[in-house]
């Protein structure tokens, strides 16, 4: 509820926007640097080539993902919260010459992307900025085609370590264990593979190497039932 108003109060649509631009600059260039080019090489094995896959790159941030993506032909939806991050991803678009899709707005806000439209959904270092953690992995499969491909890494509440203050480790429990999400509190290690345990999927991956974060790979079912 607490971070629904917020959503509320705080537009981007009228220029309200949560990175800072000297802050978010110097991210980009430091994840421009970092692009993984094996996990691009996996997702195209996986898809059977990108060259005219639909792609969400849900909170692209700086572009780095998109533009990649695109380059190797995919059609790709830029979708963010963030103005400055919007404009870098354009900048850095025009000089590699290629086209993205751009939406505006809160994870949540997808409606004006159509259900079931999308081979792939790529979401890196941003779930924790969701309002649901169970209602945000049902919009994904919403938005998913059949078959498609739901790409997940997000850091785990052990991320930090020991270092959370005493109200993080209180909204950490809340969230997990109740639901209730008060700011941007990350799950407990393996808890987003469980949030897909009624959705209408045929297989989930996990790779919990790095206990600080877990790495999700999900496909939808193609006839749309809960087959594993």
């Amino acid at each position: 509820m607490i971070n629904w108003l917020h959503s509320k109060l705080h537009r981007p649509e009228k220029g309200w926007d949560p990175v800072d631009p000297v802050w978010a600059q110097q991210y980009a260039a430091a994840e421009w640097q970092m692009v993984d080019n094996a996990l691009l090489d996996k997702l195209e094995a996986q898809l059977g080539g990108l060259q005219g896959k639909r792609i969400l790159d849900m909170g692209a941030g700086a572009g780095q993902y998109s533009v990649a993506l695109a380059q190797r032909g995919a059609h790709v939806t830029w979708h963010d919260i963030s103005h400055t991050y919007q404009r870098i991803a354009q900048q850095k678009a025009a000089v590699a010459k290629v086209n993205l899709h751009w939406s505006l707005g809160y994870l949540e806000e997808t409606q004006a992307l159509q259900p079931a439209s999308f081979d792939l959904i790529f979401n890196r270092i941003c779930w924790y900025y969701c309002q649901n953690d169970k209602a945000f992995a049902k919009q994904l499969c919403g938005l998913l085609a059949p078959g498609g491909l739901l790409y997940i890494h997000a850091p785990n509440s052990q991320f930090h370590g020991d270092t959370l203050s005493t109200s993080a480790q209180w909204r950490t429990v809340l969230n997990a264990g109740m639901g209730i999400k008060i700011g941007h509190p990350m799950l407990p290690p393996r808890g987003i593979a469980t949030l897909f345990a009624d959705l209408p999927i045929s297989k989930l991956e996990a790779d919990y190497r790095d206990p600080r974060n877990d790495v999700i790979w999900v496909w939808k079912a193609s006839d749309g039932s809960r087959t594993s």
